[in-house]
């Protein structure tokens, strides 16, 4: 039976409404909820940035015991650019996306959602939004109108738009 509720976030205010919305749904239709967050490797600095500024990020950043001395950086995207070579930058995403769902795990749970599971995950955004949902047995997916992309004129984000498209659950789509 598909008892379960999947949302996905990206750490964008959207993304937090989804949750909290997600958080809702389970309490009241007493389902199981799953947070995913997929890792952020192929965001821009800039969207990063904008992210950190949100989110406060950098702070986490900076008190991290793999930091390398960037706690001076005014910004994520400069520390993310002063970070040298692809494991450095790997760990940067790789904190960045534990923190995030660390967040909608805490905001969900407050919100009496129930059974949570978590997961984060390296891959394309829907492809692993739509993997978990299998897994995970989930009939419902809750997702943000638009999450972190540039072109917020854009209706339904690209990664809405595929989820909605390649699949026969209920998904719910949170502005």
């Amino acid at each position: 039976m598909a008892d379960r509720i999947l949302v996905a976030t990206d750490g964008s205010e959207t993304g937090a409404r989804a949750v909290a919305c997600a958080a809702e749904l389970s309490d009241k239709l007493h389902r199981g909820l799953s947070i995913l967050h997929v890792q952020l490797h192929a965001r821009p600095s800039i969207e990063l940035t904008r992210l950190a500024e949100t989110e406060h990020l950098l702070d986490h950043l900076a008190r991290a015991p793999h930091s390398a001395g960037h706690s001076s950086a005014s910004s994520l995207g400069a520390y993310y650019e002063a970070t040298k070579g692809a494991v450095e930058r790997a760990w940067v995403i790789e904190a960045i996306g534990t923190e995030i769902l660390a967040r909608a795990c805490t905001s969900a749970a407050d919100a009496g959602a129930r059974d949570i599971r978590s997961r984060v995950a390296a891959g394309d955004y829907a492809d692993e939004i739509l993997d978990m949902a299998e897994a995970e047995g989930a009939g419902m997916i809750v997702l943000g109108r638009r999450g972190l992309g540039r072109l917020r004129e854009v209706l339904v984000g690209s990664v809405t738009q595929k989820v909605l498209h390649a699949t026969d659950r209920t998904v719910v789509i949170v502005r």
